[in-house]
Order: structure tokens, then C-alpha cells, then sequence
């Protein structure tokens, strides 16, 4: 209705201009040279509007003709970058399908139609990377960190080749400037974490975690590397604060204590450390100090009374009973060991030292990877198969 009104109000608007126009009296009368020509007022303002159309008209063809081969290069361009942004999206589904020849040879198609942009770039050095063309890979890489909006995927993608080269310094370099580029990455935290762990630096590393497991290996490792007694004190508290059950801190926490000169301090540290969670290392620990085997027996029974019936005080009451040569103590603990785990084979190994008959095999003193379940003979910050970090563990036994 609107529409129809103001179409209506246009066309009367016209028509009264016309009108108007066609009213207007005189004449207008125009010479050049021999030739006059005269023709009312309505006819001469008709006749210039049509000459100001066609030169309107002339115009804007002349225009259109000077324009013209800006606009096929205009054309043109679009053209090549269309093609260009399809080829690279086809590219980016190859990678995400790992077909690696598909995905180079989109990414060579992309480069040749829209040149060196970040996102061929990054297409071209993912694929190369997928294809095995670790030279490529590092160069697209490398010129990607040139793109300051794109430089974290470009540190990102050489981080992960150093790794894999296992050159660590190159990578803890490419980890800072990735920082730098993106800071708060998440991804980025993790990987400087497994790098920290790789070169050893257990300060660094203990920054990049708050989880209880980690922080407690961590410490406990950088409480055995430390220097300085003091901060070695610092990172075994650490430790035992955040995982009490993890033996290799406790035993730590009072190594150093028995070094700084506090040797009940540090018995005291084993003796909780036994209640939380017994283990062989902290009887080890414990009796260490002692000088003779009835001494040792005697320590054993104040360590067991912290948890009496667990298969790790029975043992240790058994073994120190029967470097003592207290042959019924060492069997009767060795039987009540048998009669809640045995031990893996330590409380056989009792009884057949007894008996004179060859001992058995120890099949359960060891670690192994909660993660990837990987049986190792010593306890280490990480696992050296998979390298979860705290991933050692020590198989339960039944109280």
C-alpha cells in the first residue's frame, strides 16, 4: 500500500512538472553561422534533457572502457583467490583425513595461487610434516614465526620437531617464544612441563603443575638433586605434603633431616611415613643407622608397632629376625606375611633361607607405571617408558 502510494505521489509530481513546463510561452531561437534554428521553450528544455542523457550515457561508456582492464585483473584475482581458499580448505580436510599426498598437493596448489599466506603456510608445513618432510615442515615453520598473528602456531610446529629430534634446549627456546606469542596455552603448559622433566629441571617443572602425584615426584626429585640443604628440606616437605603414601619422599624428607643434624626428627618422618604407607624403602631407611643385626630387630618391632599386621612390618620383622639368627621370630613373621600377601616372594625367600632350600624369585619388588604399566626395578620422577610424570607406583599390598 505504502509502495503504491508513493509511486502515485511521484508520478503526480512528474506529471505536474510536465504540465508546467509545457506552459511555459516564448520562443528560443539559436544561430551558427548560416543555419538558425528556433523552437519553443518546452521543446528547447526537452531537447537539452535528452542532450545531457546521452552525455551522461557517453560518459559512463568512456568510463567503463578506461576501467576495464583494472577490472578483469580485478576479476581475475578474485578468481585465483577463490580457487586459492578452495584448494586450501581441501587441503585442510586431507590433513584431517591423514592423506598426506592429498594434502601436499592441495597446499602446493594453494601456494602457487595466493603466494606465502599464513594459513598456506601453516597448510603447507602440516602436510609436509604428515608426509615425512621434516626439512619442509621446518621451513614453512620457520617462516611462519615471521607472521605475528600466526608466530604460536609457527613456534608450536618447531617445538614439536625439536622434540621429536630430541633436541630439548631447541625446544625449551621454541616453548618461551611460543609463551610469548600466546601466553596461558594450555597445550603449551603441558609441553613445557614434559620438557622441564626431560632436561631434569625439577624446579621448572614443579612450576608448571598443581597436581598432588606430580608435585610429589617432582619435589621429591629436585629434594635429591638440591645443593643447598635447606631448599632440599623445602621440596621433600613439599612432597611429603602432597603425596604422604609416596615412599622415595619420605625417605628424602628424613635423609635430609638426618643430614641437617636431626636424626629423631627423622625417624619420626619414617615412622609417619611407614603409618601412611609401608614400604621397604622406609624400613631401609630406618634401620639404616643402626650397627648390628639385634639393634636392627629391635627397630623393626617399634616400625611394625606403626602398623602392626601389614604385610611390609611382618616382613621386615621376618628379615631382621633372621639376620639376627632369631629363627622362630623370622618364622613365625614369615608365615604371618604368607597369610596377608607374602610379599611377592620375600617371605618365601624367609622360609627357604631357613630350610636351606634355593629362594625364590622376587616377582613384586618393583615399580610400575600407572599409566602404561610397565614393570621398573628403581623409582624415578617419571616413567621412563611413557613418561607420565608420578607414574610409578608401588603395588598395594592387603593390610
Amino acid at each position: 500500500m505504502l509502495r503504491a502510494l508513493k509511486f502515485i505521489l511521484i508520478a503526480a509530481v512528474f506529471l505536474l512538472l510536465a504540465w508546467w513546463i509545457g506552459g511555459l510561452p516564448g520562443d528560443v531561437t539559436a544561430h551558427s553561422g548560416a543555419y538558425t534554428v528556433q523552437t519553443s521553450v518546452p521543446a528547447a528544455i526537452l531537447l537539452l534533457f535528452i542532450i545531457a542523457v546521452l552525455m551522461t550515457m557517453l560518459l559512463r561508456v568512456l568510463g567503463g572502457i578506461r576501467r576495464a582492464p583494472g577490472g578483469f585483473s580485478n576479476w581475475r584475482g578474485g578468481r585465483r583467490a577463490k580457487l586459492g581458499d578452495i584448494a586450501t580448505q581441501r587441503g585442510i580436510v586431507a590433513l584431517a583425513a591423514g592423506d598426506a599426498p592429498a594434502a601436499r598437493a592441495e597446499a602446493g596448489r594453494a601456494r602457487k595461487l595466493l603466494g606465502d599466506t599464513p594459513l598456506v603456510l601453516l597448510l603447507t608445513a602440516e602436510s609436509a610434516r604428515l608426509s615425512g618432510q621434516d626439512e619442509q615442515a621446518k621451513a614453512a615453520f620457520t617462516q611462519l614465526t615471521t607472521h605475528k598473528d600466526m608466530a604460536f602456531l609457527g613456534h608450536r610446529g618447531l617445538l614439536r620437531h625439536s622434540f621429536a629430534q630430541g633436541d630439548h634446549e631447541t625446544a625449551h627456546d621454541h616453548a618461551l617464544a611460543a609463551e610469548d606469542a600466546y601466553p596461558g596455552s594450555a597445550w603449551l603448559r603441558g609441553k613445557r612441563l614434559e620438557l622441564a622433566v626431560r632436561r631434569q629441571n625439577w624446579t621448572a617443572a614443579l612450576a608448571l603443575t598443581k597436581a598432588p602425584v606430580q608435585v610429589a615426584a617432582l619435589a621429591t626429585a629436585a629434594a635429591q638433586n638440591a645443593a643447598d640443604k635447606r631448599r632440599s628440606l623445602a621440596y621433600a616437605k613439599q612432597a611429603v605434603k602432597a603425596d604422604p603414601t609416596l615412599a622415595p619422599a619420605v625417605v628424602a624428607y628424613a635423609g635430609v633431616l638426618r643430614d641437617l643434624g636431626k636424626p629423631r626428627a627423622a625417624n619420626r618422618a619414617l615412622l609417619a611415613g611407614w603409618k601412611a604407607a609401608p614400604h621397604p624403602l622406609i624400613a631401609q631407611a630406618y634401620l639404616a643407622p643402626l650397627a648390628t643385626p639385634i639393634e636392627r630387630a629391635q627397630a623393626a618391632s617399634e616400625l611394625a608397632a606403626a602398623r602392626p599386621g601389614h604385610v611390609e612390618s611382618e616382613l621386615a620383622l621376618g628379615e631382621t629376625a633372621l639376620a639376627a639368627r632369631l629363627t622362630g621370630e623370622a618364622r613365625r613373621h614369615a608365615d604371618a606375611a604368607l597369610a596377608v600377601g607374602g610379599g611377592g616372594g620375600r617371605a618365601e625367600r624367609i622360609l627357604a633361607t631357613l630350610e636351606g632350600t634355593p629362594a625364590p624369585a622376587n616377582a613384586a619388588s618393583s615399580w610400575v607405571c600407572s599409566a602404561c604399566h610397565t614393570i621398573h626395578a628403581a623409582w624415578s620422577p617419571s616413567c621412563p617408558d611413557c613418561h607420565a610424570i608420578g607414574g610409578l607406583r608401588w603395588p598395594a599390598n592387603p593390610l
